[in-house]
C-alpha cells in the first residue's frame, strides 16, 4: 500500500510539478506573513509550565508579594579622599524622581522621609504591648514606671535610636518613654532599612557604613520573570543614568551608577542565551551552507539541497506562530538542529535517481522508481525521527516539550518539501534546461570515501566486527559507573554584569542574592501562626550555623495568640498610671501638653487592652517595602507570607526534603522554593521526561522498523548501529572523563529517531537489489549516507560552542551518537551482511 501511495506521488509531481510548486509557494507566502506574531515567551514562570508547583510559587511570590522583584541602583563615589556626597544625593534624587514619573516603577526610593521615620517610631511604640518580647518585657516596664517617668522623660532624646537622633523634638513627641530603644532593640523586621547610614549626608538617604555608596531601591510594575519587561527596566534606567551623569553639574563629578538585582540577572540572562542561540545558530548554517558548497558540484543542485532546509525552517516558525504561537528561550535552538537536518533525506533522492537514470530509461521513469524506492525508505526515516521528537514533546517540562513538538513540525515540514516541493522545482527544471544524463554519482568526493571505507569493510569484515564487538561490550561494562550530575542554570561566568553588581550590593550593602522562601497561604492570623511555627524551627538551623539570616514577616507583625500572651506580660502594669504620670512630668517640665496628647491618649487606650495589630494597621505606619512583600493580601482576599532565609553556604540544601515534610505534617502546607531546589527539580523532572521518552521512542521505532521489514532478524540489523551508537558514545565520554548530566538521557531519543536513517536506508536498498550484495549497495549509498549524517552532525555539535552547559551536553552527546551511528551503518551492517554471505556462499557449495 505504501508503495502504491509513493508512485502516486511521484506521478503527481511528475505530471504536475507546476501545481505542487504552486501550492508550497502558496502556503510558503501564507505561513511566512504570519511569521511577525510568533512571540519569544519572556516570563520564566510559564518556561518551566503554569502547572508546575515550584513555578507557580515564583510566580505568585513575583506577582502577589512582589518579592524579590526589587531594582537596586548602587550609585557610589569615585576613589579618592574628596567628599561627594552632594553629587551622589543629586543623581539619586533625580533617578528616583524620574523613575517615578515614568510610569514604569511602582515606587522607587533612595531614603526615607522624616514623616516616614517618625511612622516606624508610632507603630513600635504605639503597639508596644503586642511587640514586646519576653526578653524586653522587664526593660519597657521599668521605663512605663511611674516614678521612672521622670528621668524617661529627660533622658529620652539621648536614648535615641541612631537612624532617629536627628528629628530632636519631633522623635521626642513620637516617644516621649524612650519605647523605641528597647521594643525595636535586635528587631530584623526593620534591617532591610536598619542596615544603612541614615544620618550620614542629609535626607535620611540610604548610605553605605563607609559612604561610598548610597542606594536606590525601586520597585517595578511586573515581575522580574518577565525577561522582556526585565530588559525594558533596564535598558531605560541605564539611559537615564547616562543622561543624569552628563548634567552640568554632574558631569566630571566620577560619580557613577550601577544596577543589580533580579532585573539586571533576568536581562543578563536573557542576552545569555539569546547569544548562545545566536551563536550555535549560525555556526550550523555555515557549516552545513560550507560542507554543501565543498560537496555538491553544480549550483542548482546546491540550491535545490537547502531549499528543505531553508523552507522547513519557515514553515516551522510559521506554523509556531499560529500555534502554540511562541517559543521559549531553549526551544529556539531548533534553528540550529533543523539547519543540519535539513539535507539528511533530500541527499538520499539526489543520490538514487542518477544511479536509477544511469541504468537506462527515461529522467521521468528514474525519478518515479526513486520514489517508490527510497521516497518510501524517507517517509520512513522522518516518522522514526519523529517518534524522537514527539516523545519529548509530551514532556512535563515545557520547555522540552515545546522543543520536542516544534522539531515535529519540522520533521515533517522537511519531508513536504524533500518529497513535493524538490521533485516538483527539478521537473520544471527539465523544462526549460533538458537534464544529461548523469556520468558520475551527485558528489564530488564522497563517493571516493565511501567506497575506501567499504572497500576496507569487505576485505576486513571479521576483524571489523571483533573490533565493533569488543568496543561495544567495554562500553557496556562503564555505564553502570556512570552518574547523572550537572545543574540546570544560565550562568555567565564571573564577568556577568549581573554577578559583578550582586557582589557589590552585598559588600555595600549587606543585601545577599536569592533566598530560600517557605511560602504560606490562608487567613491573615492563620498564616502568621503557622510562619512563626516555621521561624523557630528555621532558628534551630541559624544557631547549628547552617543558615546566617531569616527574615520573616512575623518579626513586625505577630499573630493574635502571640500579641495577646506578650501583653500578657502588662497586665500587672499601670498604664493609666503611666499616662497619668508621664502628664504630669511633662508639665513639670514646662513642655506644652497639647503635641504629647495623642501619645497619652493611647496610653490610656492601651490600659484596657489594645486591639492586636493586624497587617492593615500595620500598612498605615510602614513604609512601602518594608513589610508588604513578605506578607499580603490577595486578589481574592486570602494571604500570602514568605519566610526567607540564607544558607550560610549559598547553593546548598540547608533543609532536607524529609525535615521539610514533618514540618507540613506539623504546622501546615507550606512551599518551600529556592532557585537551588528548582534546579534540582528540573533535573529530576526532566530526567524522568527524557527516560519516558527514550522508553517510547525505542518501543515506537521498534514497532516501525518490525511492520517495515516483516522480519525479526532484519529489524535487529537495522537497529543494530543504533544501540552500538549509544552505548559506545556513553563508553567513550566515560573514557574521556567527561561529567555526564542529565541532558545526556534527553539526546538518546534524538540519536534513535535520527540515526536509525542509515540502518533503513542501506538495508532497504539491499533488499531491493536483485544481487543481494551489500557492499555494491552500500558503495551506491555510501555518499549520501556519509552527507546526511555530516550535515546532522553540524547541526548538533554546533550546541557544543553553546555556554548554556545543559545545551552544550545535548550536542556533544548527539552529535558523537550520530557519527557513531554512520559507523555503525556504513561499516557493522555490511560487515554482518558479508559474514552472512560468505557462509550462505560456503553452505551452497558444500
Amino acid at each position: 500500500m505504501m508503495t502504491r501511495l509513493m508512485r502516486a506521488i511521484g506521478r503527481l509531481v511528475i505530471h504536475r510539478p507546476g501545481i505542487v510548486a504552486g501550492l508550497s509557494l502558496c502556503l510558503t507566502l501564507f505561513l511566512y506573513a504570519n511569521i511577525h506574531n510568533l512571540r519569544t515567551g519572556t516570563d520564566l514562570t510559564d518556561m518551566f509550565g503554569n502547572h508546575d508547583p515550584q513555578w507557580q510559587a515564583a510566580s505568585q511570590i513575583g506577582k502577589e508579594l512582589g518579592y524579590g522583584n526589587q531594582l537596586f541602583v548602587l550609585v557610589e563615589a569615585p576613589s579618592g579622599d574628596a567628599d561627594k556626597t552632594g553629587e551622589m544625593e543629586e543623581m539619586a534624587d533625580r533617578l528616583t524622581t524620574e523613575m517615578t514619573s515614568s510610569g514604569l516603577f511602582k515606587q522607587a526610593r533612595c531614603g526615607l522621609e522624616q514623616d516616614e521615620l517618625l511612622n516606624i517610631v508610632r507603630f513600635y511604640t504605639w503597639n508596644f504591648p503586642s511587640l514586646t518580647t519576653p526578653e524586653q518585657a522587664d526593660a519597657l516596664k521599668q521605663r512605663l514606671d511611674p516614678q521612672q517617668i521622670h528621668r524617661n522623660v529627660r533622658q529620652s532624646a539621648a536614648q535615641m535610636m541612631t537612624p532617629f537622633s536627628s528629628m530632636g523634638t519631633d522623635y521626642f513627641v513620637a516617644d516621649p518613654l524612650g519605647l523605641m530603644g528597647v521594643v525595636a532593640q535586635n528587631n530584623q523586621g526593620a534591617s532591610q532599612f536598619g542596615n544603612f547610614d541614615l544620618t550620614w549626608g542629609s535626607g535620611n538617604h540610604f548610605f553605605s557604613k563607609d559612604h561610598k555608596a548610597l542606594l536606590i531601591i525601586a520597585e517595578p510594575r511586573e515581575s522580574a520573570v518577565d525577561y522582556k519587561f526585565a530588559e525594558q527596566v533596564v535598558q531605560w534606567t541605564q539611559t537615564h543614568i547616562q543622561s543624569i551623569s552628563t548634567a552640568a553639574d554632574l558631569q566630571g563629578s566620577g560619580v557613577q551608577a550601577t544596577q543589580a538585582g533580579a532585573y539586571v540577572y533576568a536581562y543578563q540572562d536573557h542576552k545569555f542565551i539569546m547569544r548562545n542561540i545566536k551563536l550555535v545558530s549560525l555556526i550550523s548554517i555555515i557549516g552545513n551552507l560550507i560542507l554543501c558548497l565543498t560537496v555538491y558540484p553544480s549550483i542548482p543542485l546546491l540550491l535545490l539541497s537547502l531549499l528543505p532546509t531553508n523552507l522547513g525552517i519557515l514553515w516551522t516558525t510559521g506554523i509556531a506562530s499560529f500555534y502554540p504561537g511562541d517559543v521559549n528561550l531553549i526551544s529556539l535552538a531548533f534553528i540550529a538542529i533543523l539547519a543540519g537536518l535539513g539535507d539528511d533525506q533530500v541527499v538520499h533522492f539526489f543520490n538514487r535517481t542518477p544511479q536509477e537514470w544511469s541504468k537506462g530509461g527515461t529522467f521521468n521513469s528514474a525519478l518515479l522508481h526513486t520514489f517508490e524506492t527510497t521516497g518510501l525508505s524517507i517517509v520512513l526515516c522522518i516518522v522514526t525521527a519523529a517518534s524522537a521528537t514527539a516523545a519529548l514533546a509530551f514532556s512535563g517540562f515545557k520547555a522540552l516539550s515545546e522543543f520536542g513538538f516544534i522539531l515535529t513540525i519540522g520533521m515533517f515540514a522537511m519531508m513536504f518539501h524533500t518529497l513535493l516541493t524538490v521533485p516538483a522545482l527539478m521537473q520544471l527544471w527539465g523544462r526549460f534546461f533538458k537534464p544529461l544524463v548523469p556520468k558520475a554519482i551527485t558528489f564530488r568526493f564522497l563517493p571516493s570515501i565511501a567506497h575506501r571505507i567499504v572497500d576496507f569493510t569487505g576485505r576486513h569484515a571479521r576483524l571489523v566486527v571483533i573490533g565493533a564487538s569488543t568496543l561495544f561490550f567495554l562500553s557496556l561494562m562503564m555505564l553502570p559507573s556512570i552518574k547523572l550530575g550537572g545543574h540546570f542554570e544560565i550562568s555567565g561566568g564571573a564577568d556577568n554584569p549581573a554577578v559583578i553588581a550582586q557582589k557589590k550590593l552585598s559588600d555595600r550593602f549587606g543585601i545577599e542574592g536569592s533566598p530560600n522562601l517557605l511560602l504560606i497561604a490562608g487567613d491573615q492570623d492563620e498564616v502568621l501562626h503557622r510562619a512563626e511555627a516555621l521561624t523557630a524551627s528555621l532558628e534551630t538551623y541559624k544557631q547549628q550555623g547552617t543558615i546566617k539570616s531569616i527574615f520573616s514577616p512575623t518579626s513586625l507583625l505577630p499573630s493574635v495568640e502571640t500579641q495577646r500572651q506578650r501583653a500578657a506580660l502588662f497586665a500587672k502594669t499601670d498604664l493609666t498610671a503611666s499616662a497619668h504620670a508621664l502628664e504630669a512630668s511633662l508639665h513639670e517640665s514646662g513642655l506644652q501638653l497639647a503635641p504629647h496628647q495623642e501619645f497619652i491618649d493611647r496610653l490610656q487606650k492601651l490600659a484596657h487592652g489594645g486591639e492586636p495589630v493586624t497587617l492593615e494597621t500595620a500598612d498605615h505606619y510602614l513604609p512601602a517595602g518594608l513589610l508588604d512583600n513578605s506578607i499580603r493580601k490577595t486578589k481574592d482576599g486570602h494571604y500570602v507570607a514568605a519566610i526567607a532565609y540564607y544558607a550560610t553556604v549559598p547553593d546548598t540544601q540547608v533543609i532536607p526534603d524529609q525535615v521539610l515534610a514533618s514540618w507540613r505534617n506539623q504546622d501546615g502546607p507550606f512551599a518551600d522554593f529556592s532557585f537551588e531546589k528548582i534546579n534540582r527539580d528540573m533535573q529530576s523532572r526532566i530526567l524522568h521526561d527524557s527516560r519516558r521518552a527514550l522508553f517510547w521512542t525505542a518501543a515506537a521505532i521498534m514497532l516501525i522498523v518490525y511492520l517495515s521489514f516483516r522480519n525479526l532478524r532484519v529489524s535487529l540489523l537495522v537497529l543494530m548501529p543504533i544501540v552500538f551508537a549509544i552505548i559506545v558514545a556513553f563508553g567513550l565520554l566515560k573514557l574521556a572523563h567527561h561529567t555526564f548530566s542529565f541532558m545526556s538521557i534527553t539526546a538518546i531519543p534524538l540519536i534513535i529517531g535520527i540515526g536509525i536513517d542509515n540502518g533503513i536506508h542501506l538495508v532497504r536498498r539491499y533488499q531491493e537489489s536483485k544481487e543481494h550484495r551489500i557492499l555494491v549497495v552500500a558503495r551506491a549509498s555510501g555518499a549520501a549516507l556519509i552527507q546526511s549524517n555530516l550535515t546532522t552532525i553540524i547541526g548538533f555539535g554546533a550546541l557544543m560552542a553553546s555556554t548554556f552547559t545543559p545545551l552544550a551536553e545535548l550536542g556533544l552527546v548527539a552529535s558523537l551518537g550520530v557519527a557513531l551511528a554512520l559507523v555503525g551503518g556504513l561499516c557493522l551492517i555490511p560487515a554482518a551482511l558479508v559474514l552472512q554471505e560468505v557462509k550462505q556462499s560456503r553452505s551452497t557449495v558444500s
